[in-house]
């Protein structure tokens, strides 16, 4: 499960957007851990009902996002991040991160509000701050290695020197290119501007601001976090009449969500039958063996075909007979890279 870490500057908006997730998308789970809140929400999908309407099984399994709340982000909390606790930790093992700034006005908020160019430009300060902070730590202790002859770390040395470099010009390291061996040697840091970024700037009514750009690896979107609460506080049935009445263009949860996605780089595929419909997660370029290992590692290490019939085929078909007869279903092996909404069923040596 994808894990995508929340911050903001105090009175941005994170924690109303949290609750929209909770709410609007129904969290499996939700608990608070320390200084953060965390939350197992359901990722909204009409294909996953569509087929369900169609197969009526025991069981509906939709996909699923973890997400973690955390405290409000003060400036000058990275420098202090140095000296004692670590203000990020809750968020240190996500897979993304996502700011919400504010692009709305209010008087009771401070000056940079209505800016949300500003508030990214400020919160990314702050990463970018702490990962300097991480960055020159371990160069200090290589550098003590190598003056004593220990030559092991010289490739991390250097590769530390670059970032060093970059963070000091208050540029997020995800915009760097890194091979293997030097993503394999970052991993270990959890550095904040590694992660793929979603901006939400938390637009206000009337006319929006143009949204900020956010660079390499990151994705802006904009919703008006109050009016969404409003609707998400309704049952699911009334909640597109609601956006219509308050002239809401489009579902800023989905839109969220789907922005995680997109920016993780994720696909779903389905498994469908009497017993259960299911959405899983895989990521985009995985093959129909990755997507046999994501439902069971023994399915994968006895693969032999995966049988693939496209969502949109078998919605229109009704039934997998009519997908069959239409020759809308096909045998793909191993090596077949899995598209967004295939359904498969996989056959494996038992």
């Amino acid at each position: 499960m994808e894990k995508v870490g929340i911050l903001g500057l105090p009175q941005a908006g994170k924690t109303t957007l949290f609750e929209i997730l909770v709410q609007g998308a129904g969290a499996q789970a939700a608990a608070t851990s320390g200084r953060e809140k965390v939350a197992v929400v359901v990722v909204p999908d009409e294909r996953v009902d569509r087929l369900a309407a169609i197969y009526k099984p025991k069981k509906v399994v939709h996909a699923q996002v973890q997400f973690v709340d955390t405290v409000g982000v003060a400036q000058t909390s990275a420098r202090a991040a140095a000296r004692g606790p670590d203000l990020f930790s809750g968020v240190r093992n996500c897979d993304a991160l996502l700011a919400v700034v504010r692009g709305f006005e209010n008087p009771a908020v401070p000056a940079t509000a209505g800016d949300p160019a500003r508030e990214l430009r400020d919160l990314e300060s702050e990463l970018i701050l702490n990962d300097l902070a991480i960055v020159e730590a371990r160069l200090d202790k290589l550098a003590r290695e190598l003056r004593v002859g220990r030559k092991e770390g010289e490739r991390e040395h250097a590769l530390l020197v670059r970032l060093k470099a970059s963070l000091e010009a208050e540029q997020p390291l995800r915009g760097e290119t890194y091979d293997s061996d030097e993503a394999k040697l970052l991993r270990g840091f959890q550095l904040l501007t590694l992660k793929p970024l979603l901006v939400v700037v938390n637009q206000g009514e009337g006319v929006a601001q143009p949204l900020p750009n956010a660079g390499t690896h990151a994705l802006v979107v904009g919703i008006t976090a109050h009016l969404e609460r409003e609707v998400v506080s309704l049952p699911a049935q009334e909640r597109d009449a609601f956006r219509r009445e308050l002239g809401i263009d489009q579902d800023g949860l989905s839109l969220v969500i789907r922005a995680c996605y997109r920016l993780l780089g994720l696909i779903s595929f389905f498994t469908v039958g009497p017993d259960e419909v299911r959405a899983w997660t895989i990521r985009q370029g995985d093959r129909s063996v990755d997507a046999a290992g994501a439902i069971h590692s023994d399915l994968a290490k006895g693969f032999i075909r995966a049988e693939v019939v496209p969502c949109a085929r078998l919605l229109e078909a009704g039934s997998e007979a009519v997908a069959r007869e239409r020759g809308w279903t096909r045998l793909e092996g191993r090596e077949y890279v899995v598209q967004d909404g295939d359904c498969l069923e996989i056959r494996f040596n038992k």
